[in-house]
C-alpha cells in the first residue's frame, strides 16, 4: 500500500475507535422495592474517578486496531533513501550457477537469496524488475516487492541457450539502480553503470564436453563411442571415473588422472552393446556439477541391411549403395526379380513387378503398376522448388538444386505423401504413408543431377534407414528442443511424458535436464539425445571474479526472518491478552 493510503487507512482506524469510545449507552433501568440501603452506601463509599481507566481502555483498544491495520499495509523495513525508484535485477540464470559451493548450497540458491535481500530492504516506494540472463521471462517488468519476489521464485538455472544480457536498462535515469548477480562464468556484455554482485567460489568439477557414436569404416558392423572429459578442477586429480552403459552388456569403465584444465579423449568398443541409447557418465569426489557429469548418444543397429537392387544397368547408383556403411547389396536384372524372403529393401531402377514385394521398396521411374501412384504424360524439364524437411527422407539434406530432364506426372497420391515438388506441385518423390513403406521418385537418375550432387548418398542412406524401419538420434543441448514431427508425444526412458508445446509442422520439447527422449506420432519416431556437452558450462572456474584476493561469504538471510506485518499481528494479539487482563482487574473499563 502506497504511504498517502496507509496514513489515511490509519486515520480512520483511530477515529473509528475514539469514535466507539464516546457514544454513551443508554442507562440500564432496574426496579428495586427500597432505595434506602442504596443511600447510604453512597454516602459512606466515594465513588472512584472512571476517567484514567477510560483514558487506558481507549489507549489500548486503539493500540490493537493500529496494530491489525498497520500489518494490513504490509510495511517492510528497509533504506530511507527516497531517491530510488527503480530496482532491476538481473540474475545469471546459466548452468555454471548450479554449481555447490562450499557450505552445501549451490550459486544460485545464494543469487536468489541476495536478490530477495536487495528486495526486502529497499525502500517501500520503489519498485522493482526482474530479469534472467536465459530469457525464461518473457517480458520483464516492473511491480512491487511482493510481485517480484513471486517471480523470483520462477526463476531456475537452464543449461540450454546462449545466456544474454537482457536490454531492460535504460540508460541515464539516476533514480535507477541496475545490479546483475551472477558467477561471472558467462560472458555477457554488461552496460555501463550495472553494478556486479558475485557469486562466485572456486569448486572441482569433471565434465563430459562430447559423446557420439560411430561405425568404423573398416567394419560398419562394428561401432565405437567417442568420450571426452573435461578436468575443470584448480589442481590435478585422481580417480575420475568414466563409464559407458547401454542393453546387452556390462558398463565399460576406464579411471583417469588428469592435470587442470586437461582433456581425455577415450574409444570404447560399443559394438557388444544392443541397438538403443547408451549412457556416458562421469564421476569423481567433491565434484560440484552435476548437471555436465552426463551425456546420451544412440547406437544404431549392428545388422548388416540386406539391399538387392533390380535394374538393367546403373553403374552409379549401384556404386553409391555399395559406399553405404552396413548394406550387403545384390544386383540383378529385371528378368531375373522374383520376390523373396531375407531382403530388407529392394530398390528398382526403371523398372517394378506387377505385384508389390513384401519388403519395403525404393523405384526410381517405376513401370506403371497398381500399387504405385499412377501416372499420366511427362512433365518435361523441371526442378525442386519445394521440398518437407521434416521427413526422415530430408534430414541433413537439401534439393535446391535438384534439376530434372523430365519425369512421370504422378496421379492419384492418396495413399502417399509428397516428399519434394516442381514449381507447379507436381510430385517429384513420394513416400507412403500408411501399409508397407514405399518410396517412389517420378524421375529416373539419368534424367536429372541428383546422382551428382553431395547429398545423393545422404537421400539413400535415408531412404534405406526409413524404409528398413532404422531412425536416427537427434543430438540436442538441454533446454528448449524442437523436432520437425507435428503433434508428437514425447516420453523419457522410464516412459514418463516430457511437456511439449505444439509449433507449425514441429513439436517444442521442454527438456530441463539430460536424458533420452522419444517423439512419436502415428506413422513416425524420433529419438532425442539431450546433453549438455559444452565446455564452457563444464568450465565453472573461469570467472571473471577468479582474481578477486578472497573468496567471498556468503551471508545468509536468518532461518527464521519474521515479516514486519507478523510482528504487528503478534503485538495485536499480546495487547489484547493485556487488555482482557487488565478489564478483569477492573483497571480499564
Amino acid at each position: 500500500m502506497s504511504t498517502g493510503s496507509a496514513v489515511l487507512l490509519l486515520a480512520a482506524v483511530v477515529g473509528a475507535v475514539v469514535l466507539l469510545y464516546l457514544l454513551k449507552p443508554s442507562p440500564r433501568r432496574i426496579t428495586v422495592s427500597s432505595t434506602l440501603i442504596w443511600r447510604r452506601v453512597l454516602r459512606s463509599r466515594r465513588r472512584a474517578p472512571d476517567r484514567l481507566r477510560w483514558w487506558m481502555s481507549l489507549l489500548l483498544a486503539t493500540l490493537v486496531a493500529l496494530c491489525v491495520a498497520l500489518a494490513l499495509t504490509r510495511p517492510r523495513m528497509g533504506s530511507s533513501s527516497t531517491a530510488l525508484h527503480g530496482l532491476v535485477l538481473v540474475l545469471d540464470n546459466s548452468v555454471t550457477l548450479s554449481a555447490r559451493t562450499s557450505d552445501g548450497r549451490t550459486r544460485w540458491d545464494h543469487a536468489v537469496e541476495r536478490a530477495r535481500g536487495l528486495i526486502r530492504t529497499g525502500p517501500a516506494s520503489a519498485r522493482y524488475l526482474i530479469a534472467d540472463t536465459q530469457r525464461q521471462i518473457g517480458s520483464p517488468h516492473f511491480e512491487e516487492a511482493e510481485g517480484a519476489l513471486a517471480t523470483l521464485e520462477r526463476l531456475r538455472v537452464t543449461a540450454g541457450g546462449e545466456p544474454v544480457f537482457p536490454q531492460v536498462v535504460p540508460p541515464g535515469d539516476p533514480d535507477l539502480r541496475a545490479v546483475l548477480i551472477t558467477d561471472g562464468v558467462a560472458r555477457l556484455e554488461v552496460p555501463a553503470g550495472v553494478e556486479s554482485l558475485p557469486v562466485f567460489q572456486v569448486a572441482d568439477n569433471a565434465g563430459i564436453t562430447a559423446f557420439d557414436v560411430r561405425a568404423l569404416p573398416a567394419d560398419p558392423t562394428r561401432q565405437q563411442a567417442y568420450v571426452e572429459v573435461l578436468n575443470a578442477s584448480p589442481a590435478p586429480r585422481a580417480g575420475i571415473e568414466v563409464s559407458v552403459t547401454g542393453a546387452g552388456h556390462p558398463p565399460l569403465t576406464r579411471v583417469l588422472q588428469l592435470a587442470p584444465g586437461a582433456s581425455a579423449h577415450e574409444l570404447f568398443d560399443v559394438s557388444t552393446f544392443d541397438a538403443g541409447p547408451l549412457r556416458a557418465a562421469v564421476s569423481m569426489a567433491g565434484d560440484a556439477l552435476s548437471a555436465d557429469n552426463v551425456a546420451f548418444s544412440f547406437a544404431p543397429g549392428h545388422r548388416v541391411r540386406r539391399v538387392v537392387l533390380v535394374t538393367a544397368g546403373n553403374p552409379a547408383l549401384e556404386r553409391s549403395l555399395r559406399l553405404l556403411p552396413r548394406v550387403q547389396l545384390t544386383v540383378i536384372a529385371p528378368g531375373r526379380y522374383a520376390d523373396r524372403g531375407g531382403v530388407d529393401v529392394w530398390v528398382f531402377d526403371r523398372y517394378a513387378p506387377p505385384q508389390p514385394p513384401a519388403a519395403p521398396a525404393l523405384a526410381f521411374r517405376p513401370s506403371r503398376v497398381d500399387w504405385l501412384p499412377a501416372a499420366q504424360g511427362d512433365t518435361g524439364e523441371t526442378s525442386v522448388s519445394a521440398w518437407v524437411r521434416g521427413h526422415p527422407l530430408t534430414e541433413g539434406l537439401s534439393l535446391q538444386d535438384v534439376i530434372v530432364s523430365n519425369a512421370l506426372v504422378a496421379r492419384d497420391v492418396n495413399r502417399f505423401e509428397v516428399i519434394c515438388a516442381d514449381a507447379q506441385r507436381r510430385p517429384l518423390i513420394l513416400a507412403s504413408l500408411h501399409g508397407p513403406r514405399r518410396v517412389d521418385a517420378t524421375f529416373a537418375l539419368e534424367a536429372s543431377n541428383l546422382p551428382q550432387q553431395a547429398g545423393f548418398p545422404v537421400f539413400l542412406s535415408n531412404a534405406l534407414e526409413w524404409l528398413a524401419g532404422e531412425s536416427r538420434s537427434v543430438q540436442a543441448r538441454v533446454g528448449l528442443i524442437e523436432v520437425p514431427v507435428p503433434a508428437a508425444k514425447v516420453l523419457d526412458l522410464q516412459g514418463h511424458a516430457v511437456p511439449t508445446r505444439p509449433l507449425p509442422g514441429a513439436t517444442l520439447i521442454e527438456a530441463w535436464e539430460p536424458g533420452f527422449l522419444t517423439a512419436t506420432t502415428i506413422d513416425r519416431r524420433v529419438r532425442v539425445a539431450v546433453s549438455v556437452l559444452d565446455p564452457a558450462a563444464t568450465n565453472i572456474n573461469a570467472s571473471r571474479f577468479a582474481d578477486t584476493p578472497a573468496a567471498p561469504t556468503f551471508v545468509s538471510e536468518p532461518r527464521w526472518r519474521v515479516e514486519v506485518w507478523a510482528a504487528l499481528l503478534l503485538a495485536a494479539a499480546l495487547l489484547l491478552v493485556l487488555e482482557w487482563w487488565t478489564f478483569n482487574r477492573r483497571l480499564t473499563v
